[in-house]
């Protein structure tokens, strides 16, 4: 293993760790990936396994086309969505997706997730929701990939009823958008309960 693939992968175990730690991820949901520079392989997290078991030797490496490079272990069944992003987004080095509650619950009767914080707003920008229950299909892949192309300069967004997708220049940056995206849905259903009760 190169001493390139190496720091990727501890990059990955810093995010995911990060991630399960503050309970932005809890059991084995979710998954993370990055492309690695200059060649035409992602390295994926196995399916299964929660962010807290993220090990060098247990993330899945494969091509742009998803054939499995290694063999340790099955990539996370979410592998064509984020190959899907890769092929349309070639600034984006790292995807992490979470079933973050807060997240879900505001994009439920949502087409976006309400920008409340200039933070937010500087950040990233719009919160699209993706209005379909199926995820890790061709026509989750397909509403995608229209989204992206619509939207090119997406750090985030949102399946209903399914999680966040955090997009970055590598992974620790696409972690902190998904971050961001689960704190300002928060923020969100709270500004949005506080209005209800007065």
């Amino acid at each position: 293993m190169t001493s390139e693939l190496i720091a990727i992968k501890e990059e990955m175990i810093k995010a995911a760790l990060r991630a399960y730690q503050i309970g932005l991820q809890t059991g084995n949901g979710g998954n993370l990936s990055c492309r690695v520079p200059g060649t035409d392989t992602v390295i994926i997290k196995g399916s299964g396994l929660s962010f807290g078991e993220c090990r060098p030797d247990n993330f899945v490496m494969v091509t742009m086309e998803g054939k499995v490079i290694d063999e340790t272990g099955k990539p996370s069944r979410e592998l064509l969505t984020h190959l899907c992003i890769y092929r349309l987004r070639p600034d984006v080095h790292g995807i992490f997706h979470t079933h973050s509650p807060w997240s879900i619950a505001c994009a439920n009767d949502s087409h976006e997730i309400p920008l409340i914080t200039g933070h937010a707003k500087a950040k990233l920008g719009p919160i699209p929701v993706i209005r379909d229950e199926d995820h890790a299909t061709r026509d989750f892949v397909a509403a995608v990939k229209n989204l992206l192309i619509e939207q090119p300069q997406l750090g985030a967004f949102v399946q209903s009823g399914h999680g966040i997708f955090g997009l970055g220049k590598d992974i620790s940056h696409a972690e902190h958008n998904a971050e961001l995206v689960e704190e300002t849905a928060q923020i969100a259903l709270l500004v949005s309960l506080r209005k209800s009760h007065f």
